[in-house]
């Protein structure tokens, strides 16, 4: 049996006070990968609040993984694939 160590709503280490979804460590730092499930659509304050921390992950060079409503519905083929990208292997 395999566990991945991760954690749920964790602040983004910058000095902007935002967290991402989830968070996936590593020893080495540039390899951590955060994870967004964007779950909303079609609303324009939240559409604006992804926009913002989409920039912010790229501003801070930070991995990251977007799931939206399509992936979810098919979880488990989508996400070992995107974690695949960052070296993360699950079976």
């Amino acid at each position: 049996e395999y566990w991945l160590a991760h954690a749920y709503e964790r602040k983004l280490p910058i000095e902007e006070d935002v967290y991402s979804d989830f968070y996936i460590p590593s020893k080495d730092w540039w390899k951590a990968v955060y994870i967004e499930y964007w779950w909303l659509e079609d609303q324009e304050k939240y559409e604006n609040r992804k926009k913002i921390k989409k920039e912010i992950y790229k501003k801070y060079h930070l991995n990251l993984i977007e799931l939206d409503n399509n992936n979810i519905n098919n979880l488990d083929n989508y996400l070992p694939k995107f974690l695949l990208e960052f070296w993360i292997k699950v079976d």
